[in-house]
């Protein structure tokens, strides 16, 4: 299969089929998810093809496998997904470039998050979203700079808008996003960072740069007589008065995902929030992440400047990616776990 560079030079994957997770309907990823060989897809304008060296999983794969909650049918398709083969993030070597590309020549060494196709040895990318590879990380570990880091990124300096001095609460700090959050909230400068987890993580979030670990196995962390500048809640574990009273008379609420449900949840508590901040002095923000070149350069620059680091907790082949998907629905995922090609 061949497609043209910007530049008009023809490149040859060498192959005209590849090997991806497919994804035949909704239900758990044992039942629907089957290792196929299926067509090299072709750039067209504007698109860039990538050779995967690897993908990661995120809770997101997990509503487009499941088909839940419905409401998200819209996007994810009603009968049958529209979305066939997983993987919102993704690393690899540009292999190929549609007309346009000015930004990615074959051979450079990307990642990013497209959206879908990472569980796959070959996918098509928008330049547009991809960063450069971190000098100090191998492409696998790459691969996790995508859903869980960008949200995280956004999450703090966006919408939050974390300022230097604020004290920042975390909970569910020891997943994907929350592992990432603690080392961006302390790059952003917050001067000190609670993060919430289990048992196992505790020891992690501390190395990570958490100043107080508070293991909710053991301790209810809304009994804490602390008050916070930013409590980014990516678990949604508590009510929502509960959370609104631990904050600082000008705090945010950050809410990034909540308890699964098969008709509106997370959503119902979401939408919650917005209406009823409404009269609180605190903000209350709940959004998702949007995927750019510019944030996938900043990732970088903070993985090379030693500020941030990936946290695996395990490694899946490709042939495993339903093994892959069913953990990551376990919800007990410590760090990124990545499927690699």
């Amino acid at each position: 299969m061949k497609a043209p560079e910007a530049t008009g030079i023809a490149v040859d994957t060498g192959t005209h089929t590849m090997v991806a997770a497919y994804q035949t309907g909704f239900g758990s990823a044992e039942d629907v998810i089957e290792i196929r060989e299926v067509p090299v897809p072709e750039p067209g304008p504007g698109q860039v093809l990538v050779k995967v060296a690897a993908s990661t999983t995120n809770a997101l794969d997990w509503h487009f496998l499941t088909g839940t909650p419905y409401f998200i049918r819209f996007e994810a398709g009603f009968r049958r997904p529209r979305r066939r083969i997983p993987g919102a993030d993704v690393a690899g070597t540009v292999v190929a470039a549609g007309e346009d590309v000015r930004s990615f020549r074959p051979g450079d060494l990307v990642f990013g998050e497209i959206g879908q196709g990472g569980f796959a040895e070959y996918a098509i990318a928008d330049p547009n979203v991809l960063g450069r590879k971190p000098a100090n990380l191998s492409l696998e570990e790459s691969a996790t700079l995508g859903v869980a880091a960008l949200t995280a990124l956004q999450g703090l300096r966006d919408w939050a808008a974390l300022k230097e001095g604020d004290r920042v609460l975390i909970n569910g700090a020891s997943g994907g996003v929350g592992t990432f959050a603690i080392q961006i909230a302390r790059a952003l400068g917050a001067a000190h960072i609670t993060a919430v987890c289990s048992t196992p993580n505790v020891e992690t979030a501390a190395a990570l740069g958490a100043d107080r670990v508070v293991d909710y196995t053991r301790e209810d962390f809304t009994d804490l007589d602390d008050r916070f500048e930013v409590f980014f809640d990516n678990a949604g574990s508590k009510t929502l008065g509960a959370s609104r009273k631990l904050l600082s008379e000008h705090g945010v609420l950050v809410m990034v995902t909540g308890k699964k449900g098969r008709w509106v949840r997370p959503a119902d508590r979401m939408l919650a929030g917005v209406i009823r901040s409404r009269s609180w002095s605190q903000r209350f923000v709940s959004r998702t992440a949007t995927a750019s070149a510019e944030d996938s350069e900043v990732l970088r620059g903070l993985v090379e400047a030693n500020q941030v680091k990936p946290v695996i907790d395990r490694r899946f082949t490709l042939g495993e990616a339903a093994k892959a998907l069913a953990y990551q629905s376990q919800g007990h995922a410590r760090g990124k776990s990545l499927v690699v090609s």
